[in-house]
């Protein structure tokens, strides 16, 4: 089995801005925004969502996906820039600046 082939640049730009409106709509909206209203807002057409995103759970997924590998990505920062100042809950390992 062969690996798919990477996406080309203009695609690619069009996926990540369509997962970058996604996320905002559904965060601001919930999961039954319109999708029209999604692409509209990314700058595609309606077929270029459905192109990358077969379905309205495909893109939902695909966000949620985006959103979590974002978050986990900021973790050392928020850990460097914030360390932990009080006790730490049950089970959990606290390393003392003190």
């Amino acid at each position: 089995m062969t690996a798919p082939r990477p996406l080309r640049a203009d695609a690619q730009r069009n996926r990540d801005r369509l997962l970058e409106v996604a996320a905002q709509a559904f965060a601001h909206d919930g999961p039954q925004v319109s999708l029209d209203a999604v692409a509209k807002q990314a700058g595609v057409g309606i077929g270029t969502l459905y192109r990358h995103f077969p379905t309205r759970e495909a893109l939902i997924e695909a966000a949620y996906r985006q959103e979590l590998a974002r978050l986990c990505d900021a973790v050392p920062g928020l850990l460097a820039d914030l360390p932990p100042t009080g006790p730490c809950a049950p089970g959990w390992t606290c390393s003392s600046s003190t």
